[in-house]
């Protein structure tokens, strides 16, 4: 669990999304080709809907503040593991605690996840 960098990357993706949403050009761009999310966001550079715009970024900040949080808290249990393994300061019931904390943050990322790609294949079944 040591450097867990996915999960950077994908706040790094996520930024540079809602960088794109925001300045309108990756607003009409399919979801692989943007570095991961495309349009999310990208309604309000119509013109159409105001606001939109501010809050696709605000959601996209805010996932991505999840997931460096998630991030920061599984290497946080990992180097108090790590700690406890080799002697050092950690007690066992520290580091049970952090584990557990660590194990539901996951499991709440995975479920947010799962809901987001079962949202995005819900709106590609739409028929226009």
């Amino acid at each position: 669990m040591a450097g867990i960098d996915p999960l950077g990357g994908v706040a790094s993706l996520l930024r540079t999304a809602a960088t794109q949403a925001a300045s309108g050009t990756g607003a009409a761009a399919p979801l692989g080709e943007t570095g991961g999310v495309g349009g999310v966001g990208g309604v309000g550079s119509t013109g159409s809907v105001t606001g939109a715009q501010d809050a696709g970024g605000s959601f996209l900040d805010s996932l991505g503040d999840a997931l460096n949080g998630l991030n920061t808290q599984l290497n946080t249990a990992d180097a108090s593991m790590a700690s406890f393994a080799s002697g050092g300061s950690a007690d066992l019931h520290t580091v049970m605690l952090e584990l557990q904390q660590a194990s539901i943050g996951l499991k709440t990322g995975i479920a947010v996840r799962d809901k987001l790609v079962e949202a995005y294949q819900e709106i590609m079944r739409l028929q226009i």
